[in-house]
Order: C-alpha cells, then structure tokens, then sequence
C-alpha cells in the first residue's frame, strides 16, 4: 500500500497517546491501524457491531476502557433505533457515522465520554429539523426531521452540542475510523480512501510512455478506494459521484448489504463512464468481454481489464494500475470481500483484456 503522509503523522499523534495508560490499549491489539496505514478491520469492526473484544492480559485500566466503549454501543444502537421512527420512509440515522465517530474519538488524544445524561445531545449531531414556511426550524415535530450525513455539518454540530473544539487530528481519525467500518470486517485491510499523495504515486509509477487517458481512468478508479459500498447488482445513475447517492441506506441486496453502491462491473462501467463518457453500455462482465480483445498479462497497460474466470463464467473483474515499489501488479477493483472499492495486488485473475475503445490508446 502506498505510503500516506497525513496518516503517517496521525500514527505519531497516536504513538503520543500510548502514554496515557488508557490509551495504551491501542498499543496491546495492534492499533487501530495495523502497520500505520491499513485498517484494523477486526478491532474496530468487533466494537462496532458488539462483538465482545478479548481482554486476555490487559490491565485492569484498559479492560475499563473497552467496556466503556462496549457498553455505550448498544445505547446507542438503541438511540438510532428510536430515532430512525421519526424520520420520512426510506431515511435513517447512519449508524457508521453515529458509532463510528463515538469509535474515533475515543481512540483520539481528544478522547470524549458518553454517558446516559449527554447520549441524546451525541445524537443531535445526525438531525436536521426541516424549515417551516416561515423559515424557522420546526424542532418539536419530529416526523419533519431528517438525518444529517454531511460530516462537515456533524463536526459542526458537534462543537456546539458536546462542547468541543475537534482538531483536525481528532477529525481525520474519526472519518478513518468510518472509512474502514464501510470497508468490513475481515479483509485484507486493503480498503482505505488513498490521499492526493498517494494516488500522485501511483501515477508516477506508471510507465513512461502512459497516454493521459489511461492515468486519468487509473485516477479516478484510485480516487473510489474505500467511497462506494459493494452492492450486488448496483450502478450508477449518473458519471461522477453526484446525484448517485453512494453510501446511502437502501433496501439490503441479497448479501444484506444495506449502503448504495456498485458490484464490479458496474463500477468499471462507471469509471469508464466518468472519463470517457462512455458507460460501456451499463453491462456486466461477459457483456465487458464482449467488448475487449484478449491480451497477455505483459502486454498490460494501466486502464486495462482483469476477469476472474469459474467454470467457463467471468465472476469479477479489476483495473490494472500499474505495478508497486516492489514490481506487483496492483488492482483496483469493487470488492465484496471488502465491502468496498478495494485497491492490492490480488494474483486470482486468469482473463486479461483490452476494451476495444482503448485500443492504440
């Protein structure tokens, strides 16, 4: 994975915290990022959903300190419950932000305690009250509120209900936190947002002589990592991330899978979508091959296609962007083992192909 500068600092942040004997939990299970940059999926994502965290070894402090976590979970869960009854049909609490960011800031050196007397302001932070005609907040109607899922307007929110005054530290952790949760549990800890840095770095490591357009399609498909749910069957309405709703909670799949997104070859189609304004006719794998000349794995360049192959049946599909520091083909791909856009460097694909509007491009 690619190496991120910001991240890198907040490893540092968090280093510092360790020497608080609270903290020092992190230290003991591998921190909430296990090398610095990858997610700790199974950490965070067994606190999220309740799962009891083993506690074999730790000192009485830090035992305090993840029951503390696991005991306002459930409140909280109970909370979004509550008040997802208020809302209009099809609108939600999201649960990732609400316990998510209770997760974050936790781990934060601004770490934050709820309790049963300041649970209901914390929830306050993901509701907007509509406007009357009048323009004035109706707050006493509750079947006008709606969530609020703009982060911006949450940390807003935050500082005035809590008291808080979030530094951006504390913010970046608290959103990592998030990405990861969207990613799932039990991954290869690939699916983390890449910053501007990272992706200038993949860039820089594709070949010489890579037209414009194949770095703008590898750019965008980086750009994805870990911000659009896996969804069997999912696509996109629109080119871009506006109007499309990503994130959203909507009926679950067949996987249950409850957040809006895209399956693999929907996301290549968006992709392709977004740069080209060619949707590739909003079509799956095998209508993918349709479109593709077969080529050799060195004949590779970055924006080309990768299909697993079961059976005589395409099952997944992938970008080629380029290959890493260590010479491994890295891959972008919508990932349901992940959960989410996922950038590695898997080896199970055995079709490699070229669409045929990419040819001597």
């Amino acid at each position: 994975m690619l190496k991120n500068k910001s991240t890198q600092n907040l490893g540092k942040k968090i280093m510092i915290a360790l020497l608080s004997p609270v903290i020092a939990f992190v230290f003991l299970v591998g921190g909430i990022f296990s090398d610095g940059i990858n997610f700790n999926h199974n950490l965070i994502f067994d606190l999220f959903n309740g799962v009891p965290v083993s506690i074999t070894g730790m000192e009485s402090n830090q035992i305090a300190f993840i029951h503390e976590i696991e005991g306002m979970i459930p409140i909280l869960n109970q909370k979004i419950d509550t008040e997802n009854i208020g809302f209009a049909e099809g609108e939600s609490v999201d649960a990732y932000l609400v316990k998510g960011f209770y997760i974050g800031i936790m781990f934060s050196n601004q770490q934050f305690h709820l309790t049963e007397e300041n649970v209901d302001d914390w929830m306050q932070c993901y509701i907007e009250p509509s406007e009357n005609g009048t323009g004035e907040k109706e707050e006493h109607n509750e079947t006008k509120k709606h969530p609020v899922n703009d982060t911006a307007i949450i940390f807003s929110l935050m500082e005035h209900n809590m008291n808080l005054a979030l530094n951006q530290d504390t913010k970046e952790l608290m959103l990592k936190v998030v990405e990861g949760l969207r990613g799932g549990a039990g991954t290869s800890g690939t699916v983390t947002t890449l910053s501007k840095e990272q992706i200038e770095k993949l860039i820089e490591n594709l070949p010489e002589d890579t037209s414009e357009l194949r770095k703008q399609i590898v750019i965008q498909a980086a750009d994805a990592v870990g911000k659009i749910p896996y969804y069997w069957g999912g696509a996109a309405s629109y080119p871009g991330y506006d109007g499309n709703d990503f994130g959203k909670p909507v009926a679950p799949d067949e996987a249950g899978r409850g957040l809006k997104g895209m399956d693999c070859s929907h996301f290549v189609d968006w992709v392709y979508w977004t740069v080209m304004n060619n949707n590739l006719g909003n079509t799956n794998t095998t209508g993918q091959i349709a479109q593709c000349v077969k080529i050799s794995p060195s004949e590779l360049k970055p924006g080309d296609l990768a299909f697993l192959m079961e059976g005589g049946t395409s099952t997944h599909v992938g970008i080629y962007a380029g290959k890493n520091d260590k010479g491994e083909a890295v891959w972008i791909h919508e990932n349901a083992g992940d959960n989410n856009v996922s950038m590695n460097t898997v080896s199970y694909w055995n079709l490699y192909c070229r669409l045929n509007i990419m040819k001597d491009r």
